[in-house]
């Protein structure tokens, strides 16, 4: 019994070793595909009626269940996609599930939905809204997927919802080829007026398509094309800053305290690096060039010279974060070598799953390095300026 006991913490600690670099995309992640899966159920539980059997309707909940609660699915749907997305920690997947959660539970409400599919959306869009930071991985070919998927849905959602409302509108609209022109008038904000709808309730589908639209759009214009012009603007007013000439240096991503000090040793030592700080940080030594920005994105690995440099360090305080940098930097110069941090020594085996070359844990080496102090052992002469005072044995 006492060794199970003495066992227990050493278990306890491998196991948060292990999911630490899980935290916290996987089970928020998992959790969004959950609710998106309950939505695609729920919807599907309703009858779908045949649109040839469509008439005017009078009320906006029969409006929606025209689909078999078709919008519900679609979002369903999405969520499930953008959970994919949050695994990878992906700014634009973050931005759309904001979108589709607070579309989710409004849906639910107007159909009145008391249930794990109203209450589950709404403690997940608390839970992105605290851990925004975590998602900040900007990928330009996920961004145009999500980007592109998100706008086909938002058209067919007017296109069909125009078409089986159309004995509700002024002319009616007959054909999916009207509804299609209607639903792109609509979103353009154009308002020509040739088709107008004349009942409360097609008012009200069109009001949705026009926020679900410019949600949408807006997302877009924020999370892709927004970061896209931003760098552009840096490179033109501060040129110097981001230009990076040395070759066969090192990059040191992070701003920790084990960065910083790394930054000093480099320094000292007259060992030409470049180091990648969050935008709102400042230089740490005078005079010392930095990247601003996140160092799991191409763009600002390609800034710092990830093509010429011959060691990446990933300094990050998160094992998750490190293991993106290692696997971009690989994939941008696969000659280039890469040393990441670990937070524990648990987590040593999976950063070198992300091919990082060496890994190091600075914590479990620096435990090691006291329990060392403790028996009395001499440690390094490189280190002895770092130590007060004489170790004795016991």
């Amino acid at each position: 019994m006492k060794s199970l006991t003495a066992a227990l913490p050493g278990r306890w600690y491998r196991l948060l070793g292990w999911a630490a670099p899980c935290w916290p995309q996987c089970p928020l992640a998992v959790a969004i595909m959950f609710s998106g899966i309950l939505n695609i159920l729920s919807g599907l539980r309703q009858p779908v009626l045949h649109l040839t059997h469509v008439k005017p309707l009078v009320e906006l909940g029969s409006s929606l269940r025209i689909f078999g609660d078709g919008a519900q699915v679609v979002l369903g749907a999405l969520l499930v996609l953008i959970g994919f997305g949050l695994l990878w920690r992906l700014a634009v997947a973050w931005s759309f599930a904001m979108l589709m959660l607070t579309i989710t539970i409004a849906a639910n409400l107007i159909l009145q939905k008391w249930q794990t599919s109203l209450y589950l959306p709404v403690l997940l869009l608390g839970a992105l809204v605290v851990l925004q930071r975590h998602f900040t991985r900007q990928v330009p070919l996920a961004n145009f997927l999500y980007s592109l998927i998100s706008i086909f849905v938002v058209l067919a959602y007017g296109t069909f919802g125009s078409f089986v409302l159309g004995k509700s509108f002024h002319p009616e609209v007959q054909d999916l080829v009207t509804a299609f022109y209607f639903t792109i008038v609509t979103l353009a904000t154009v308002g020509y007026g040739d088709i107008v709808p004349v009942t409360a309730e097609t008012r009200l589908f069109v009001t949705s398509v026009i926020i679900i639209g410019l949600g949408i759009f807006a997302t877009i214009l924020a999370s892709v094309i927004g970061p896209a012009i931003s760098l552009e603007l840096k490179r033109i007013f501060s040129p110097a800053e981001d230009k990076v000439e040395p070759k066969d240096h090192i990059i040191l991503a992070g701003e920790g305290p084990i960065a910083r000090n790394t930054a000093r040793e480099l320094a000292a030592r007259k060992i030409p690096f470049v180091q990648i700080i969050s935008p709102g940080s400042e230089p740490f030594l005078p005079g010392q060039q930095v990247v601003k920005g996140n160092p799991s994105e191409e763009a600002v690995l390609l800034a710092a010279g990830a093509k010429t440099a011959r060691m990446v360090i990933a300094a990050r305080e998160d094992d998750g974060e490190n293991a993106f940098i290692s696997l971009i930097a690989k994939d941008l110069n696969p000659q280039v070598r890469v040393l990441a941090l670990a937070s524990n020594a648990g987590a040593i085996s999976r950063l070198k799953l992300a091919q990082a070359d060496l890994v190091f844990a600075p914590s479990a080496v620096g435990g090691r390095l006291l329990v060392n102090l403790v028996e009395g052992d001499n440690i390094s002469p490189e280190f002895q300026d770092l130590l007060v005072g004489h170790p004795q044995k016991r």
